[in-house]
C-alpha cells in the first residue's frame, strides 16, 4: 500500500474516532515518509488527532469544511508555499471532505 493510501486509512480511522489505531499508524507513517509533502501530510494528520484527543469525548471536531478548504486554498496559493505546505493543505482538504460518523 502506498503512503497516500495509508494516510487515507488514517483519515478513515479518525472518522471512526479510533484514535489509538490512528496514532499507531501515524507513528509508522512518520518513519516511512520520504518527501516533504508526505511529512506535511503527516503533520496535518498528527495535528488533527491531537486536536480530537483534547476535544470532547474524542469525537471528530465540527470544523466548518468551507473554512478548512478556504485555509488550504490560501496555503496552496501562497508564493512561499513549499511541498511540505502543499501536503499539509491537501490533508486538511481531505479531512474537511470526510463525512461525519453517524451515531
Amino acid at each position: 500500500m502506498v503512503l497516500k493510501e495509508k494516510m487515507a486509512s488514517v483519515l478513515e480511522l479518525i472518522r471512526k474516532s479510533d484514535l489509538e489505531s490512528a496514532k499507531k499508524q501515524l507513528e509508522f507513517l512518520a518513519q516511512s515518509a520520504k518527501s516533504d509533502r508526505e511529512r506535511g501530510s503527516i503533520a496535518a494528520l498528527s495535528g488533527i488527532v491531537a486536536s480530537i484527543s483534547r476535544g470532547k469525548e474524542g469525537t471528530m471536531q465540527t470544523w466548518e469544511p468551507e473554512k478548512m478548504s478556504r485555509a488550504a486554498a490560501t496555503i496552496k496559493k501562497s508564493q512561499m508555499a513549499d511541498d511540505w505546505d502543499r501536503g499539509y493543505a491537501e490533508t486538511l482538504t481531505s479531512y474537511a471532505k470526510l463525512p461525519q460518523k453517524k451515531e
